[in-house]
């Protein structure tokens, strides 16, 4: 085989692509139900509500931390930054995370994060003094954490949902002369083309 032929991409790799793409999805259906259980407990706050108790409220606090494990290694990958170091840093890191999730969904998680900090200001200037006496947090409690659920579980869908669209694998990109190349390069290692520059 030439230099100039394209490259073959290895079944080990093509099966390696599918699990990592059969392994986001149950990702993605929990950071969906999160967001749509935070989403309901902050409007149900609104009007004093508060369901699900302690447990729920303990749920969706704890439920953030490992979505987020996994967001993190997997936006890090995207954005062509190692695994376990800062190398190959980019300044555009969560551009890149974000480059493959729909446009609406991107806004949506901006949105979040923009209500959630003014919401924290408005509950740190009415929280309630002082420590409850038992039983499931006070309604503005719940208001005032579940601004933040909402946009943590929204960034990590939008994370994990770029990653699906791009195809999280390294196997299945190919500069124009059929040579497989990893996800964030530019330039194809094998010919040396140009490669064709992602969607942000």
């Amino acid at each position: 085989m030439t230099a100039g032929d394209p490259s073959p991409v290895p079944v080990e790799a093509k099966a390696a692509g599918t699990l990592r793409r059969s392994l986001l999805l149950p990702l993605m259906v929990y950071a969906a139900g999160g967001l749509i259980l935070s989403l309901t407990v902050h409007l149900l706050s609104f009007f004093g509500l508060q369901p699900g108790g302690t447990t729920l409220f303990g749920a969706l606090h704890a439920g953030i931390f490992p979505l987020w494990f996994a967001v993190v290694l997997i936006s890090r990958r995207s954005a062509g930054v190692g695994w376990l170091t800062g190398a190959g840093w980019r300044r555009n890191y969560w551009q890149d995370a974000l480059s493959g999730c729909p446009p609406w969904m991107k806004h949506m998680t901006y949105g979040f994060f923009i209500y959630a900090i003014l919401n924290f200001i408005l509950f740190a200037a009415t929280a309630p003094t002082g420590k409850p006496l038992g039983g499931a947090p006070p309604s503005s409690v719940w208001h005032g954490f579940s601004g933040h659920w909402m946009a943590f579980y929204s960034a990590g869908l939008a994370v994990l949902t770029s990653a699906y669209r791009n195809r999280f694998s390294t196997a299945e990109r190919k500069c124009p002369n059929g040579h497989a190349v990893e996800l964030n390069d530019q330039f194809c290692g094998t010919c040396g083309a140009p490669l064709e520059a992602r969607r942000r």
